[in-house]
């Protein structure tokens, strides 16, 4: 098992930061290797990813907190995914943390993962740029 964390600044204020990243129909802009996220109602978002050749895909919940500006989510497959993602305000706009809980076997996992981890940073930093 394994813990990692990434922050990114971004130059757009912290409730629209947030706002565009807590939007489902955003998350495959931003999120390396998922190709489709679809609200199911509720805190129920149906997700879709393609992760080292092969195709997964299922049901997470998804937890924003919008006083907070922190977004939760985890899934009920394997590998005990799970994670949050939390925007504050900085002097020039806002900071983004990301923070995700990934048990896994291997350094190559490891490797995949991380980077994975900065790709959805650095498109997250354009994502949020662009819109806010």
């Amino acid at each position: 098992m394994a813990d990692y964390e990434r922050t990114v600044e971004v130059a757009a204020p912290a409730d629209r930061a947030f706002a565009c990243l807590a939007d489902p129909a955003n998350m495959p802009k931003y999120v390396a290797m998922m190709t489709a996220a679809d609200s199911r109602g509720g805190e129920t978002v149906h997700v879709a990813a393609e992760v080292q050749g092969r195709h997964e895909e299922g049901d997470a919940q998804v937890h924003a907190d919008r006083a907070g500006r922190r977004l939760e989510w985890g899934g009920a497959g394997e590998g005990g995914y799970r994670g949050w993602l939390e925007v504050v305000e900085t002097g020039d706009g806002s900071a983004v943390t990301v923070h995700i809980h990934a048990e896994h076997d291997s350094g190559d996992d490891d490797a995949v993962i991380n980077q994975a981890f900065d790709e959805t940073m650095r498109r997250m930093k354009e994502l949020v740029e662009e819109v806010g």
